[in-house]
């Protein structure tokens, strides 16, 4: 089984209400758009409304490996100076 891509994402909140009748609509005026995942959690003074996107940026483990390449270079280097 394939862990989701987008697991770790950041959720970003669009508004609080009281009920989840009015969350739910719009959850559902939310969900029309394309690439937007919406959500509904309850909490202790009522419902939140979260997005995030489905679009997916550069992995950051590309990043970290080029960051780690990078230092093992400089270090390289300073040894060489010596």
């Amino acid at each position: 089984m394939e862990a989701n891509s987008l697991f770790g994402q950041p959720w970003t909140d669009v508004g609080c209400f009281s009920s989840y009748d009015e969350a739910d609509r719009k959850r559902k005026q939310l969900s029309k758009e394309d690439n937007l995942q919406v959500k509904i959690k309850k909490q202790v003074k009522g419902f939140v409304v979260k997005t995030r996107s489905t679009l997916i940026e550069s992995p950051e483990s590309e990043i970290k490996e080029s960051n780690q390449s990078d230092r093992r270079n400089k270090r390289k280097e300073r040894r060489n100076d010596r």
